[in-house]
């Protein structure tokens, strides 16, 4: 096979490409091995108890849900919990930006497990929201009124210190186990970000900014995350 090249690139532009080739090859086997590892833990504790949420999707906003309901006829529920308290102006910027990408991929991840997104802010205003960013087809519910984003590590010491966490469960013989949460302070779902993740291929890099681009802001962010004493 000949070699890869592109019109009127230089010695030097290919000899420095293939060199990176050869680091992004050994990143994308690092994340494959990371992968098999996380396949192979072995499992965790058993759900605390079967917590009922709210539905905050159009149509059955505010109708109660139970945990085990959510996996439907799948084996595997993720479960991301995004920063909307019950006191926010308005969610975080960076979550939303996930959600964004959550929705358009969502019918392709649920043709082999069921996919959520809970936040703790009321069933009524996540659906306004979403109507807002355009989200059609990610499953929503709302956690006001259970202790799951307490249980499970998703929030500070009160409803509004939310924070964002993946979580992964799984079902067998009837009952349900937790299998995998994300436990990194930051960057905790890196490889899925779009917005991060296609700057970082620009000649610029990704922005050093603490939250992508918005057309809106969240108050309650700024002054009690980004811009806290």
């Amino acid at each position: 096979m000949s070699e890869l090249r592109y019109p009127n690139e230089s010695r030097a532009y290919r000899d420095a490409r293939d060199s990176l080739l050869k680091d992004e090859q050994e990143l994308i086997d690092k994340v494959k091995a990371v992968a098999e590892k996380r396949r192979n833990l072995p499992a965790g504790g058993e759900l605390k108890e079967d917590y009922v949420f709210q539905w905050a999707n159009d149509g059955k906003v505010g109708k109660s849900v139970k945990f085990s309901e959510l996996f439907a006829d799948k084996s595997t529920l993720l479960l991301y919990s995004f920063m909307y308290g019950p006191n926010w102006d308005k969610p975080c910027p960076s979550c939303t930006s996930l959600v964004d990408g959550f929705d358009r991929t969502w019918y392709q991840v649920t043709q082999d497990a069921a996919f959520v997104a809970i936040a703790k802010a009321p069933a009524d205003r996540i659906n306004a929201w979403a109507k807002q960013r355009g989200w059609s087809q990610i499953a929503l519910v709302s956690g006001s009124n259970s202790t799951y984003q307490a249980d499970y590590k998703c929030q500070g010491d009160s409803d509004d210190m939310q924070w964002p966490v993946m979580h992964v469960f799984r079902k067998r013989d009837g009952k349900i186990f937790h299998f995998w949460g994300t436990e990194l302070s930051s960057n905790h779902v890196d490889t899925v970000w779009p917005y991060w993740n296609l700057m970082d291929f620009t000649p610029e890099g990704r922005p050093d900014i603490p939250t992508p681009p918005q057309n809106f802001r969240s108050e309650f962010l700024e002054k009690n995350y980004l811009h806290k004493e």
